[in-house]
C-alpha cells in the first residue's frame, strides 16, 4: 500500500495518523518513514481494511444518540 492510500483509509475511518500510531503502539516517526518511502506495511493495509469493514457493519446510531439526549433534557 502506498502512503496516499494509507492516509485515505484513515480519513475514511475518521482517525488521525497520531491516533492510529498510538493505538497500535508504534512510534509516530514510523509514519514519517512511510511517507518518505511511499511504502506502508501489508499488515497495516489488512488492519485498516478490517476496521473499514467493521465500521460498515455497524448501524448508524446517530439518530438514537440525538433522541436520547432530547429525552434526557425533557426530564
Amino acid at each position: 500500500m502506498n502512503y496516499a492510500t494509507f492516509t485515505n483509509k484513515l480519513k475514511e475511518l475518521g482517525i488521525k495518523k497520531t491516533e492510529f500510531m498510538r493505538h497500535v503502539e508504534m512510534n509516530t516517526g514510523t509514519v514519517s518513514t512511510w511517507s518518505k518511502t511511499d511504502k506502508v506495511p501489508k499488515w497495516v493495509e489488512l488492519y485498516l481494511d478490517l476496521l473499514i469493514k467493521i465500521k460498515g457493519l455497524l448501524p448508524d446510531l446517530s439518530q438514537y444518540k440525538a433522541s436520547a439526549v432530547a429525552d434526557h433534557d425533557k426530564e
